[in-house]
């Protein structure tokens, strides 16, 4: 990891992806930010779902490069991890949230890529937790996100609520809309799921 963009002990947010094709062959990258502010899940799932829906929409394999370039692209005002990492997530101490993404070929039935996701978030100091949450598919990964991005929501409004700031609520509703387009996502993979065992199931019916 090129540490001369980092203090040595700042707290990171890494996403690391594994990313194989039909043959079998696995490429790693890894990308890695400041976890203060933004470096949550509810604030960098968005970037997978999105990655996830240009592929099932453009009709493209997942690989390594389009995953950097999807994922460095600057939109909007939460930042995303930029700085080449080359470390391993799970043993670095600094990393106080870490995506371990996997991602494969796409189904030929939904058209949608296959995608697993372990989150891992601990807390440093005295009294360390932590927390694992893994999810398999497009539509159990969008609809995590969904999740944590209405929890951010509440969250922003009780400290907006408490503090009369603002900036709070504009956060907040961004978490929301964010939420909102995150469950709609969820609602076309499952569609595209259901789409695929009715056809299954009226193949077998016509035999």
């Amino acid at each position: 990891m090129l540490r001369s963009e980092l203090r040595l002990h700042t707290p990171l947010f890494v996403a690391q992806a594994a990313v194989s094709n039909h043959t079998g062959l696995i490429a790693r990258t890894g990308l890695a930010m400041p976890a203060a502010p933004f470096g949550t899940p509810a604030w960098q799932l968005p970037a997978l779902v999105s990655y996830l829906h240009r592929l099932h929409q453009d009709e493209e394999e997942p690989s390594p490069e389009l995953w950097r370039a999807h994922i460095e692209r600057p939109t909007g005002p939460v930042p995303r991890p930029h700085i080449r990492y080359q470390g391993n997530g799970l043993h670095d101490p600094a990393a106080v949230c870490l995506l371990d993404i996997q991602l494969g070929p796409r189904d030929e039935g939904t058209g949608w890529p296959a995608a697993d996701l372990a989150a891992i978030e601990q807390e440093q100091g005295a009294c360390p937790f932590g927390r694992v949450t893994r999810r398999h598919g497009a539509e159990a990964i969008a609809a995590y996100t969904a999740e944590e991005l209405s929890a951010e929501h509440a969250r922003l409004m009780d400290r907006a609520h408490q503090h009369q700031d603002a900036s709070f609520v504009r956060l907040a509703d961004l978490a929301q809309r964010a939420a909102d387009w995150a469950d709609k996502v969820r609602a076309a993979a499952h569609a595209d799921a259901v789409h695929v065992q009715a056809e299954k199931a009226r193949a077998r019916i016509t035999r």
